[in-house]
């Protein structure tokens, strides 16, 4: 597998050379040994034609005693053995066989052959289909054991004896011809024929190899200017993900900064507006003005100020959410909100693991609980209200569920007539912290906010 992943890794010229040399050259050593053994089977098969004409001429005078006979009768035999005495057929041919059908020799140069029988080979079946055959230097047959035995290179040729009026054949002659001159010349052609065909395949590969180069030179260019861009484009992103982290610290720093303005201005009213106002209540009450009308004006416009006082100081004001844990700022929001508002909430029971977060992500927590809970004892009329809390590896998360008149969410995701910001501010107190915020309601049927913090985001 290593070898497999490091062949891959490398360059395409190299590739090329290693995968594309092997397959040349395995596809020469093919092409090679099928071209000499075309080139073999073509000279040996001219050499045995040539070979045949001539030898018919000296046998056809015996066709047909062949024909008419079973065998030849010893004029016959006399004649052929004096053929191959001392005439230029005989310096030719050192040997041979005349077949009748069954594979039975009726005469041969060896007469201790004559007259056995011995399984036709597939160039003697060729020859009795009408074919001159021949083999090179191919003497494994055992009527071949006289022949193999002489050691040099010969031309094993059949070839069919007909009837001279008829076309019939009435016989096979096989004769073994001495071929030096055609060993000679086989090796030249085979020599020949391996040259062009490694000339061809490495003239060839030298022009793919140059193709190849070139293709890969310019494809490393790609790569080298690819890489280029690609580690650019890796440090821009490095740069956008420092950019956002630092506008994601500057907004919950932002944030966290004005929640705090908000509580000051909130313990200021109430323990500096609010003491003032209560204080000239009471001295009013003292005073007994005499105008009673007036004094029950006055009075009423006293009250509600400081109703309105209490209620946006308690809005402002926060707990001390740096000394609580992330489990108890969610249950003295519970609280809070309880004390608040008058109106209990479920809260589902809920373990969370031990981890230190952020100030801005319990703040996150604590503002949205605050804002969904009031939304729902304030809007929605809500004869029931939960809280359930869930967290996996990853994410905490908040859900505020009502039982209320619900609403359409579409167009409660935007800035309230009033200034207020309600789920839209909730949705973006949530991003700056890589969370979101999820909307369900349908009117009539309720309502659910779910807040999904990561902890990555919440880590100090």
């Amino acid at each position: 597998m290593k070898k497999v992943r490091a062949f891959f890794t490398q360059s395409l010229l190299h590739q090329f050379v290693l995968a594309g040399g092997l397959v040349m050259c395995a596809a020469a050593v093919i092409v090679g040994s099928w071209v000499a053994n075309r080139i073999e089977q073509s000279v040996v098969q001219n050499s045995a034609t040539s070979a045949a004409l001539y030898m018919e001429s000296y046998i056809s005078p015996l066709s047909q005693e062949l024909s008419a006979e079973d065998g030849l009768s010893d004029p016959a035999r006399t004649a052929l053995r004096e053929i191959f005495l001392g005439t230029s057929l005989g310096d030719r041919v050192v040997s041979y066989k005349i077949w009748k059908k069954g594979g039975r020799i009726i005469e041969a140069s060896n007469p201790e052959l004559r007259d056995q029988v011995f399984d036709p080979s597939d160039d003697q079946l060729a020859a009795w289909n009408g074919d001159i055959a021949a083999s090179f230097q191919d003497l494994g047959d055992l009527e071949d054991a006289a022949e193999a035995a002489m050691g040099i290179p010969l031309l094993e040729v059949y070839s069919p004896v007909r009837e001279v009026w008829t076309g019939e054949i009435v016989a096979v002659a096989e004769f073994y011809e001495r071929a030096d001159s055609l060993d000679k010349e086989l090796f030249d052609a085979r020599r020949n024929g391996w040259f062009i065909v490694f000339t061809v395949f490495a003239t060839s590969g030298l022009l793919l190899f140059g193709i190849v180069k070139s293709g890969s030179r310019l494809i490393d260019q790609q790569q080298a200017a690819l890489k280029a861009q690609l580690d650019e484009t890796q440090r821009i992103s490095g740069q956008n993900r420092e950019l956002k982290d630092s506008i994601a610290a500057a907004a919950q720093r932002s944030t966290a900064q004005a929640d705090r303005v908000m509580q000051r201005i909130g313990q200021d009213l109430h323990d500096g507006v609010a003491q003032h106002l209560s204080l000239a209540s009471l001295r009013f009450e003292e005073a007994e003005p005499t105008k009673q009308e007036t004094a029950k004006t006055v009075r009423v416009a006293l009250d509600a100020a400081m109703t309105e006082l209490r209620a946006i100081s308690r809005g402002l004001a926060l707990p001390d959410l740096e000394e609580l844990t992330l489990t108890k700022t969610i249950k003295r929001a519970v609280q809070d909100h309880e004390n608040a508002f008058n109106s209990a909430v479920h809260l589902t029971p809920f373990e969370l693991p031990e981890m230190a977060v952020s100030y801005s992500f319990k703040l996150c927590v604590y503002r949205f609980l605050q804002e969904a809970l009031a939304n729902a004892a304030r809007h929605a009329c809500a004869d029931k209200i939960d809280v359930h809390i869930n967290t996996d590896a990853m994410t905490l998360f908040v859900k505020v569920a009502d039982t209320g008149i619900g609403f359409e969410p579409d167009t409660e995701m935007a800035v309230r007539p009033d200034g207020g910001q309600g789920l839209l501010g909730l949705r973006d107190r949530a991003a700056t912290l890589g969370g979101r915020l999820e909307v369900w309601s349908i009117v009539g049927q309720g309502t659910a906010l779910t807040l999904a913090l990561p902890y990555g985001e919440a880590k100090t």
